[in-house]
């Protein structure tokens, strides 16, 4: 009887080891878990801060690139304008050229030299 109690408290000292060493590890994995977390957090926190100024990025350019468009728009406007002026222009010149004897003789003198530096 003496031996089975020894054999009795060895298993129950094994059993109680045995559980040691399984809340052991579990506790051992719980701190490598809660460190993992602390990481991804922080590399999640980078990535948001990165997000964050990458939309500011990005609504800045659009903001400018509507900008520019506006800008394009009224340029190009200003020279339809100047088009339609100069070819007006052109025609008019081109009518009173063709029916003033006066105008045509005028437009047809040669410009001097010395004029003619003036305009490269």
């Amino acid at each position: 009887m003496t031996q089975f109690k020894i054999i009795a408290a060895g298993l129950v000292l094994l059993a109680f080891a045995s559980l040691f060493g399984a809340a052991a590890w579990y506790r051992g994995n719980a701190i490598a878990a809660e460190a993992e977390t602390a990481r991804v957090q922080a590399n999640l926190d980078k990535a948001v801060d990165a997000n964050t100024v990458s939309a500011a990025t990005i609504d800045r350019m659009q903001k400018q690139d509507a900008a520019n468009d506006a800008i394009t728009a009224a340029v190009m406007q200003k020279l339809t304008a100047a088009n339609a002026e100069l070819n007006a222009q052109g025609t008019a010149r081109a009518d009173l050229k063709g029916k003033d004897e006066t105008a045509r003789s005028y437009l047809n003198t040669p410009v001097p030299d010395s004029v003619r530096r003036l305009y490269p």
